[in-house]
């Protein structure tokens, strides 16, 4: 009768090992579903610098956002809307950047914004 409740007992905690496994598996696997990854796609160097990068996921279109400041990986973040493109001509004025888009679409980001980092 004792190999019995041992056995059960047993079987009782690999079910719960394998329960907390699981669900750890499942939470890593989603994470790493949904974590977007950012790549440059373009650069315009001058003052302020404009990156374009492409935001993608395992799931879903990619996306695309500017990126305005010094540096490539600092800076204010500007979304492009769906269906605008990703190749935006970039116009620099004395109190801010615009961004013209292929559809006519246009951007303007006041220069208070992306001046003097955060």
């Amino acid at each position: 009768m004792d190999t019995a409740k041992r056995g059960c007992l047993l079987n009782v905690l690999l079910f719960v090992l394998g329960a907390v496994v699981g669900t750890g598996m499942t939470a890593v696997l989603a994470v790493l579903a949904f974590l977007p990854s950012r790549d440059t796609i373009s650069a315009d160097p001058g003052e302020p610098g404009v990156w374009v990068k492409e935001v993608g996921t395992l799931l879903g279109a990619p996306e695309y956002e500017v990126w305005l400041g010094k540096s490539e990986d600092h800076g204010h973040v500007v979304e492009v809307p769906a269906g605008w493109g990703h190749e935006p001509e970039v116009v620099r004025q004395a109190d801010g950047v615009e961004l013209r888009f292929g559809n006519s679409g246009r951007i303007f980001v006041p220069a208070s914004t992306y001046v003097g980092g955060r």
